[in-house]
């Protein structure tokens, strides 16, 4: 005759069955992940992956040769100088040198059309209409649509200036208004640092 188990041991034994450590009592914050039968603790956590920073040319943009004016003479005998600073030689043909209401192709006016990696190239006043110390400008174009701030690529104004500032203003490669103050001294100015601030010109 089988002996009932008191209620109060029954309930003891349902309660030791209910307490055996399972996943469910890990830690808040914590998860549990069962290896090889063993019960290992881990700490939740996060990644997060930072932005990353791709600088992109916009679409409408244009490469642009590496050609720089840096140095202007003024009189008759004065001449603007136009460097290659790329690595390659530059096919100039359609590149448009300007000074209001003057223009040249200089394909037309440098030798062979072609300025080399490193080399640089004289421009004479009279095909500019002339370099007056009182006042112009030069502007370099990639086109001759001498009104659009995406076809200019370098500028220089000196003196009381000329009529494309506020292209190449617009363009982000002069500052509004500003004009460089040659030395009579020198009759010339010539780049020494960043083609887009005046300082740099002297």
């Amino acid at each position: 005759m089988c002996r009932r188990l008191p209620v109060a041991l029954v309930v003891l034994l349902l309660l030791a069955v209910a307490c055996g450590g399972d996943a469910s009592d890990a830690p808040a914050g914590e998860t549990s992940v069962p290896d090889s039968g063993d019960t290992t603790t881990v700490p939740e956590s996060t990644t997060t992956i930072g932005p990353t920073t791709t600088q992109t040319v916009p679409p409408e943009a244009t490469e642009l040769p590496d050609l720089q004016i840096i140095f202007v003479a003024f009189g008759d005998a004065g001449y603007v100088e136009i460097e290659n600073r790329g690595e390659t030689d530059a096919d100039v043909s359609g590149i448009q040198l300007c000074q209001f209401p003057t223009y040249v192709d200089l394909g037309s006016v440098v030798d062979g059309a072609t300025i080399a990696a490193g080399e640089s190239v004289q421009i004479p006043a009279d095909v500019l209409g002339g370099l007056n110390i009182a006042g112009g400008e030069a502007a370099l174009y990639s086109r001759p649509d001498f009104t659009d701030a995406e076809a200019i690529f370098a500028f220089v104004q000196w003196g009381t200036g000329g009529a494309r500032s506020d292209v190449a203003a617009e363009a982000g490669i002069w500052p509004a208004g500003a004009t460089v103050e040659p030395s009579a001294e020198f009759n010339s100015i010539e780049l020494g640092g960043d083609p887009a601030d005046p300082e740099s010109w002297s």
